[in-house]
Parts: C-alpha cells; structure tokens; sequence
C-alpha cells in the first residue's frame, strides 16, 4: 500500500479533478470506482451498437 493516497485522474468539464481514492494505486489507469463504471457501460453500449450493425 503506498503511503499517500492515490485520487481519480478523471476530470470535469472545468477541469477539476476527482477526489475520490483510485480503485488500484499502483495500476496503470488510476480512476475511481464511479468512474470505472462509466468507462464500462460506454464501452458495453459501443459494442451493443457494433453487434446491432454487424447483423
């Protein structure tokens, strides 16, 4: 566990950054929960419209 706690690097339209705790600190993409999901439903919705497409 580091010493310090690691926050979001997801920001606003204002360009304020998330204060919530990175979901992994030591990861490679440091987002919080709230913002993993985001990422995975416009990634299931992106893939719904290419399957919906490809038929």
């Amino acid at each position: 566990m580091p010493d310090r706690i690691v926050t979001c690097r997801m920001t606003n339209r204002h360009g304020n950054r998330c204060t919530a705790e990175a979901i992994d600190p030591n990861g490679e993409v440091l987002i919080c929960i709230r913002h993993y999901v985001a990422v995975c439903r416009t990634v299931r919705e992106a893939q719904a419209r290419v399957a919906r497409t490809a038929t």
